[in-house]
C-alpha cells in the first residue's frame, strides 16, 4: 500500500499527494483543483454509476433479504475492479491500510455521539414514538440483532460508503475540486435513497404524516435532502480521518444504533 502513492501519485500529477489528503477536511482545501485533471476514466465512472443504479433497483424491488449481503458485496467488488482498472488508487479511495487505525478512532467517536443522541431520543416521550418501526414490531429480536450487527454493516454501510465516499468521490476528485466532487457525490447519494424511502413511508410512524401524491413528493424530497446532508457529513468524516473506514463506522452507527433503539422501545419500553 505504501508503494501505491509512489507508483501512481508522484509519477502522475493527477493523483493528489498524501499530504493533501491528510488535510483535505479543512475548508481552505475545498476549492483546490487537482494538480492535473485526469480525463481518461469517465467511461469507467459511468459504468460504475449504471451498475449501481441497476443494483439499487434490483436490491429494493426484486431481491429477497437473504441475498442482499452477497449481492451488494458482489456489486461492490465489480465496482472496485472497474475503478482500479481506471487507475484509481487505494489512497484516492480512502482505503490505505496505514490509515485504518485513525479511521477506527474517528468512526468510534462518531458512533459514541450517535449513541448518546439515540438515547436522548428514546428518553423523551415526544420523540420516542418515532422509534416504533413496523419492521421491528413484526419481526423477532434475533432478526433485529442480525440486521443491526451483520446486514446493515456489510450490505448497507460498507457497501454504500466504499461505493460513494470511496470510489465515486475518489474518481470525481481526479477531475474536480473536493467541494464539487463532494456535492456531486452527495446528490447521487440522495437520489440513491428514493426507493428505500418509499418502503420506509409504509413501515415508520412518521410515514403517516405524508399522505397523497403531495405528501409523497414532500417525503421523497425530504429524504433526498436529508441523505444529501448525511452524505456530506459522512464524507467529512472520511476526509478528517483520511479513511473511508471512518465513514463506514459512522454509517453503521447511524443505522444500527437507530435499529437497536427501536428494539428497546418496542420490546422493553
Amino acid at each position: 500500500m505504501g508503494n501505491d502513492l509512489r507508483a501512481t501519485g508522484q509519477g502522475q500529477a493527477w493523483s493528489w499527494p498524501l499530504a493533501d489528503w491528510d488535510r483535505m477536511w479543512r475548508p481552505s482545501q475545498w476549492l483546490k483543483k487537482p494538480p492535473r485533471p485526469h480525463r481518461t476514466h469517465i467511461l469507467h465512472l459511468l459504468a460504475i454509476l449504471v451498475l449501481a443504479g441497476y443494483a439499487n433497483i434490483i436490491g429494493n424491488e426484486v431481491l429477497a433479504d437473504a441475498w442482499h449481503i452477497p449481492f451488494n458485496l458482489g456489486v461492490l467488488g465489480v465496482a472496485l475492479l472497474i475503478a482500479r482498472r481506471a487507475g484509481t488508487t487505494w489512497t484516492t479511495m480512502g482505503l490505505r491500510s496505514d490509515r485504518w487505525r485513525r479511521g477506527a478512532t474517528v468512526g468510534g467517536v462518531v458512533i459514541g455521539i450517535i449513541a448518546v443522541g439515540v438515547s436522548v431520543g428514546i428518553a423523551l416521550p415526544a420523540t420516542r414514538e418515532l422509534f416504533r418501526d413496523e419492521r421491528i414490531i413484526s419481526n423477532s429480536i434475533g432478526w433485529v440483532l442480525f440486521q443491526a450487527s451483520v446486514r446493515v454493516p456489510l450490505a448497507t454501510a460498507l457497501y454504500e460508503e466504499v461505493l460513494f465516499r470511496g470510489i465515486v468521490f475518489g474518481m470525481l476528485i481526479r477531475r474536480r475540486s473536493p467541494l464539487v466532487a463532494a456535492l456531486i457525490t452527495s446528490v447521487l447519494f440522495g437520489l440513491w435513497h428514493i426507493l428505500p424511502t418509499l418502503d420506509t413511508i409504509q413501515t415508520n410512524p412518521a410515514g403517516n404524516l405524508f399522505t397523497g401524491s403531495v405528501g409523497l413528493v414532500i417525503a421523497i424530497g425530504g429524504a433526498i435532502a436529508g441523505t444529501f446532508v448525511a452524505g456530506l457529513g459522512f464524507l467529512w468524516v472520511r476526509l478528517y480521518a483520511n479513511s473511508t473506514y471512518a465513514a463506514v463506522l459512522a454509517h453503521i452507527g447511524t443505522n444500527s444504533i437507530a435499529m437497536l433503539g427501536a428494539l428497546v422501545v418496542v420490546h422493553l419500553l
